[in-house]
């Protein structure tokens, strides 16, 4: 691979002839663990400046260095100075318009996207017009003005540290029971003022009469097909959303557990935790209908599973094992998959403890971990890990799922969490594993104990499950980033919260959805093909993946809009619509405009069971009570002024504001029989509903 290099000359002996070498550019830390471009600015480099990496250098002696390593490290600079350069020019080139299957210059391999996403922005291209039919914020005349302005505040650097209690607490005025609390839902409908005082904790803590609570200890059906069956489920519609296992030793534990049966053990708890997780899940087309996420004796089978492992599962807390870790983060992905939420936090507050002490014992939070370098010179491959090295990815990972998950849920139910956001972890990204080992590959020494009884056509599935899984997981990663920076701009006290005037207040908000909106449009043209979502909310996605990041594009847009809509709507529920500012109407009814979208983006995936339906659900309703509690504050201001309330929602809602809520009224109901958190949302949106109505 390396033979057309000048200045290099190969033997059987790897000797090099002499030469006149340039030294190996000396990376930081930062960028040798992620394996990037680092451009050696002392003190901080590039990227680290950008991204608030904490940028060492560790300055070795060529001299103590062999001939032969010497020729390595210069091979390996050219071919990432060659390498960089290529893809420099492809981005430099790259039109606007997609063709049909690929953006030209998109990311062509996992490594390649890792690259893009770890803060290489990417090249600046004519954004697209507005799909919403509002002012677009990220044309250069508006982003021109606010740039431009002087006085503008600047939008708050970003460390890419997750946000702390103190600020997911404060974020939770944007939740659905703060958003319950604004004045002009208690003036409209005051008889709800009692059911709004209980707290959430204590709703999702009432298990419903409907759901699953299976006592029996026999165990389903472990026959060697049914546990082929279920693994490679598993892999399909559930570890490509959370990559937290390894795919060679879950192969290898299905081989053991169908040939020796069930053990008590970590690794049967761990296979029967997979299985039960499997068992409930199912391609998103598969479930667009009502009905099929429902059927009893899948849950059953599914709960008779789960119990199997929880038996099993006692052993691992007190222990300092990864394996428990994994355990319990998939306990948490079951419990929340049924609805169980109080539990799943607990799990996921389990599973995050348990993986920040596994990292500290093992050194992870105190040193570098980058891969080491070893060159293939017949083959494809330029890394080469060994077992410890193969399996820092999947640590990774699970640091990544543990800590997006309990923040996710923090979010809504105000709880604490394990610790693990508080803490210095040194990798910005996880670092995506080279392959899936060919388990068929009866040269390697380990064969024997790996290969599993699926089949050739199987490891070549899961190949292209892990490659979509790590698409999928860097791109998540990338805009949870963002939206925590977000949540860090509005709500940490030491990134502001000076007086400003209405116009200077205009300014920073106009300027942080430009800057917010531009982020949004680098990552989505960043995006692989595969990963590439519709645009327009009414085309469906066909694919939970690009389904999840879709919403979370979404979330970020309302997320930064949402100051204008607040203080339309809570802070001055009283002053007419005209005595705001052009700027806060403008954002407010953008903001709308998003709520209606972001209700018609999930509309497939409504009576989809997977660990996101209860967050899905809550997402709707959020923006169903946005939508409705404009409408009412029109009808408010109708009757004090005279003006008819027909023109203020025309001025101010979408045309299918109606429409949506119905809809989320529609998933509400489907869910309530095992949520008494759902059940009490339906009951309170369609008496919302019926209170507009009247």
């Amino acid at each position: 691979m390396l033979h057309g290099l000048p200045g290099t000359q190969l033997s059987n002996g790897r000797s090099a002839t002499s030469y006149n070498r340039r030294r190996a550019s000396n990376a930081c830390l930062v960028c040798r663990s992620r394996k990037t471009k680092c451009d050696n600015q002392r003190p901080r480099c590039g990227f680290c400046v950008s991204n608030g990496g904490n940028c060492r250098y560790v300055d070795s002696d060529p001299s103590q260095l062999d001939r032969s390593t010497l020729t390595i490290l210069e091979r390996i600079s050219q071919l990432e100075t060659s390498l960089m350069i290529h893809i420099d020019s492809k981005l430099e080139d790259r039109p606007f318009l997609p063709t049909n299957e690929q953006f030209p210059g998109e990311p062509r391999d996992l490594h390649d996207y890792a690259y893009q996403t770890q803060g290489h922005r990417a090249t600046s291209r004519p954004y697209e017009s507005s799909t919403t039919g509002s002012v677009d914020w990220r044309s250069p005349a508006v982003s021109g003005i606010v740039q431009n302005n002087p006085g503008t505040p600047d939008v708050v650097p970003s460390d890419d540290a997750p946000p702390s209690a103190e600020v997911l607490l404060r974020a939770s005025e944007m939740s659905i029971e703060s958003i319950l609390k604004w004045p002009i839902f208690s003036e409209a409908a005051p008889h709800l003022a009692a059911t709004l005082e209980i707290p959430l904790i204590e709703v999702v803590d009432r298990p419903r009469p409907n759901n699953v609570r299976q006592q029996n200890s026999a165990l389903p059906d472990l026959s060697p097909d049914t546990i082929n069956c279920l693994v490679q489920n598993f892999l399909n519609n559930n570890h490509i959303k959370n990559p937290v296992l390894d795919v060679k030793v879950l192969w290898a534990d299905a081989r053991e557990f169908a040939e020796s049966g069930p053990q008590w053990d970590a690794r049967s708890c761990l296979l029967l935790l997979v299985c039960a997780i499997s068992t409930l899940s199912a391609p998103l087309t598969d479930e667009l209908s009502p009905g099929v996420s429902k059927q009893q004796e899948r849950l059953l089978t599914a709960e008779a599973y789960f119990l199997a492992s929880q038996w099993r599962i006692g052993m691992l807390c007190h222990e300092n094992s990864f394996i428990g870790a994994q355990c319990s983060f998939l306990s948490a992905v079951y419990l929340l998959s049924t609805l169980r939420i109080l539990a799943a936090w607990k799990c996921f507050v389990q599973a995050g403890s348990q993986c920040l002490a596994w990292l500290t014992s093992q050194g992870r939070m105190t040193r570098d971990n980058k891969l080491k370098a070893n060159i293939s010179f017949g083959g494809d491959m330029l890394w080469e890990q060994n077992e410890n090295e193969r399996a820092h990815h999947i640590e990774e990972s699970l640091y990544w799922s543990c800590l997006k998950s309990e923040i996710e849920v923090r979010f809504h139910l105000r709880l604490p969490g394990s610790g693990l956001g508080e803490v210095h972890y040194p990798h910005l990204y996880p670092s995506p594993p080279q392959d899936v080992p060919d388990i068929y590959d009866h040269t390697s020494p380990s064969s024997a104990s790996s290969r599993s009884f699926s089949n050739p056509e199987q490891t070549h599935m899961d190949r292209q499950n892990l490659q979509l899984a790590w698409y999928f997981y860097l791109a998540e990663i990338a805009m949870k980033r963002k939206l925590n920076n977000l949540l860090v701009w509005r709500y940490d006290t030491k990134s502001g919260g000076e007086l400003l005037d209405q116009k200077s207040k205009d300014l920073r908000l106009q300027r942080n959805v430009v800057e917010f909106e531009r982020q949004n449009e680098d990552w989505y043209h960043m995006l692989p093909a595969q990963m590439k979502f519709p645009r327009d909310s009414d085309v469906p996605s066909n694919d939970i993946l690009r389904l999840i990041l879709r919403g979370h594009m979404n979330d970020v847009r309302d997320f930064v809009r949402f100051p204008a809509l607040e203080e339309v709507l809570a802070l001055k529920p009283h002053a007419p619509l005209r005595s705001f500012s052009p700027v806060q109407l403008q954002l407010t009814r953008e903001c709308l405009q998003i709520a209606v979208e972001s209700i018609e983006a999930n509309r497939e995936s409504f009576f989809h069971r997977h660990q996101g339906t209860w967050l899905m659900a809550r997402t709707c309703t959020r923006s169903s009570l946005i939508l409705l509690a404009m409408a009412m504050r029109c009808q408010a201001e109708a009757r004090s002024t005279g003006v008819m309330a027909i023109e203020l929602e025309e001025m101010m809602l979408p045309s299918r504001w109606r429409k949506v809520v119905e809809q989320t009224v529609e998933v509400l109901k489907y869910w309530s029989d095992e949520s008494n958190d759902l059940a009490r949302l339906n009951d309170l949106l369609r008496d919302l509903l019926h209170t507009y109505e009247s």
